[in-house]
């Protein structure tokens, strides 16, 4: 048995050809999907509940959220085991977002902000039937990295004061916040800190001793659930004051539910500045979030199944407007939440909505002993997600691949907290990549006449990369019968009649161009494909080296063969295998590939 456990015994009697499927076919696999689904329920409703707090909305509207999203994502499909639901990633732009438009009233702004998240599924579904799920591969690794750091440290920072205790209107500027956290902590209550410092010690205590045991079920085990029950639990003995507890109204249909307020919205054309602005940050931080977990979850499916990014960009589309419609957050599938439901055997989007079945269940006929859980356990436990955010395995990691990257993504953490916005820390963060690409390419062209200087270094990146495909001159698609015996460098054996395709500077800002001519590449089916990929520019940044490794992992799951060729002309910027490379050989390379 593999380490995987559960995952392995599930898959274990379904036939090598057979990969499940969503829809009405999929109902066959209902015993592994519901078990599943109750397994990530579990773990997701104290999740649900803190990120509605994180975002300055009602509890309930978490678990609306969740519940809307298990209703509606499972039959447009675009994925197959995600698990979609609110976002702590979006809980900051919320909570800012609702300071905005409400003048600092949560209550008058959340109406407001409902009316935002609307539009943004609007948009979403548009930019779906345009084909936009490609453009996530324009946004570099390095940016997305320090954008989920910064949302870390954001919702650290912002849960300070309901983990002391201390009672007191949201604060939106990120410095004033921190500026205040001494104040804060003098006024702290002794009792209400004691549950949240428990809750989060019990927290990095449990999953880290869970962590280290090997067994699937271990894995299984929800964490968040077990400290959300002892703090109800602590709260219940005790006798705490309502004002440090949760609120989920008893009767949801009567006191729960939200309305946007659309024509107050359209009415104030005071509104529509602070509108656009976040309908953009939210537009974009839940395009790109969504689908970098949905391929990062498609690299640990046991099926090797591929979400399709347009659909999936279309279901989240439908599901935030269907949300919004009635009080719900904004909704993007869930890292976390996605990995417990693979463990847990789910197998197809049935799982998703089991989920949201039982946190229905659990929203009817169990909201009175909710109304136990201290808000300060629910900010210990947005601690422990902020902290997975923007741990120092985090940085590490980012270090490991590369300096420049560090940069980066550092880059777009001060700005987001300086500024106390996303977006702009996102916008500062791409102009930085594109500076230090630019110096590349400048350097590397140094002893190259056709250089062009910095307006050829912005040519070369945003240019198609694809010099040609096969040898037969510009703009060949053909198989060529080329280098029939040559033995490739850095493996061993022969490729026959391989692609040959001859790659210039591949960057994130033209990857998507990259992307579209390798899917022009249509091998029938049965046959097997020889790809050669042939390095031949001034630079190939990490977000392209990953790309390009995904691929080839593509390639050799499906039966074909693909290899790097060239990459002992370039130099990288660390030992990693996916770090950044510029070219050591000044010209043109394509002459030594």
């Amino acid at each position: 048995m593999s380490s995987h456990g559960t995952a392995t015994l599930a898959v274990d009697d379904i036939p090598a050809t057979e990969k499940p499927e969503n829809g009405v076919k999929g109902l066959k696999h209902w015993k592994y999907d519901l078990m599943a689904g109750l397994q990530v329920a579990m773990m997701g409703i104290p999740l649900s509940l803190g990120i509605a707090i994180a975002s300055g909305a009602p509890p309930v509207c978490g678990l609306i959220s969740a519940i809307i999203a298990g209703f509606i994502f499972p039959f447009l499909g675009g994925a197959y085991i995600t698990i979609s639901g609110p976002a702590a990633g979006l809980a900051p732009a919320l909570l800012a977002g609702m300071i905005t438009l409400g003048n600092g009233d949560l209550a008058v702004g959340y109406p407001l902000l409902l009316v935002a998240i609307a539009i943004v599924g609007v948009v979403q579904v548009i930019l779906s039937i345009f084909n936009a799920g490609r453009f996530a591969l324009f946004f570099p690794i390095s940016v997305v990295e320090g954008m989920l750091m910064a949302i870390g440290m954001l919702i650290i920072v912002k849960q300070v004061p309901a983990f002391l205790g201390v009672i007191i209107p949201p604060i939106k500027s990120i410095p004033k916040a921190i500026i205040s956290i001494p104040e804060q902590v003098m006024a702290l209550n002794p009792l209400i800190c004691t549950i949240g410092a428990v809750a989060l010690f019990l927290l990095f205590f449990l999953s880290g001793i869970l962590s280290r045991i090997q067994a699937t079920w271990a894995k299984l085990v929800p964490v968040p659930m077990i400290v959300i029950v002892l703090g109800g639990l602590a709260s219940w003995i005790i006798g705490i004051d309502e004002k440090y507890l949760i609120h989920v109204p008893l009767n949801v249909f009567e006191h729960g539910i939200v309305f946007p307020s659309f024509a107050e919205a359209f009415s104030r054309t005071d509104l529509y500045g602070s509108l656009l602005v976040i309908i953009i940050t939210l537009v974009l931080i839940d395009g790109t979030e969504s689908l970098a977990t949905i391929q990062a979850i498609d690299k640990i499916d046991p099926f090797k199944r591929k979400s399709n990014p347009n659909v999936t960009l279309r279901a989240m589309g439908v599901s935030n407007t269907a949300s919004s419609l009635l009080g719900g957050l904004t909704i993007i599938p869930g890292g976390l939440k996605s990995t417990v439901n693979m463990l847990a055997g789910g197998r197809t989007l049935w799982a998703n909505f089991y989920y949201a079945c039982f946190q229905l269940i659990i929203l009817l006929f169990a909201a009175a002993l909710m109304n136990y859980v201290p808000k300060s356990a629910l900010a210990g436990l947005l601690m422990w997600i902020g902290w997975k955010l923007c741990s120092h395995k985090v940085f590490k990691r980012i270090f490991s691949v590369g300096k420049e990257q560090m940069l980066i993504a550092m880059v777009n953490v001060v700005v987001t907290l300086w500024t106390s916005d996303l977006l702009d820390g996102m916008i500062v963060g791409v102009a930085t990549k594109i500076v230090l690409l630019v110096k590349d390419v400048v350097r590397a062209s140094a002893n190259d006449p056709q250089g062009g200087g910095i307006g050829g270094a912005f040519k070369e990146l945003f240019r198609n990369p694809v010099i040609r495909i096969g040898d037969s001159g510009s703009g060949s698609r053909s198989v060529m019968t080329v280098a029939a015996n040559a033995v490739l460098r850095g493996t061993v054996g022969e490729m026959k009649n391989p692609y040959k395709i001859y790659l210039s500077s591949a960057t994130c800002m033209n990857l998507v161009k990259l992307d579209a001519a390798l899917k022009a590449i249509v091998v029938p089916e049965g046959m097997k494909a020889n790809y050669m990929i042939i390095l031949a520019g001034k630079i190939v940044d990490h977000t392209t080296m990953e790309y390009l490794h995904g691929f080839q992992d593509r390639a050799i799951d499906a039966g074909h063969t693909c290899v790097l060729v060239g990459m002992e002309h370039f130099s990288g910027l660390s030992d990693h295998a996916l770090a950044y490379r510029v070219s050591q050989v000044p010209g043109n390379l394509t002459a030594f590939a």
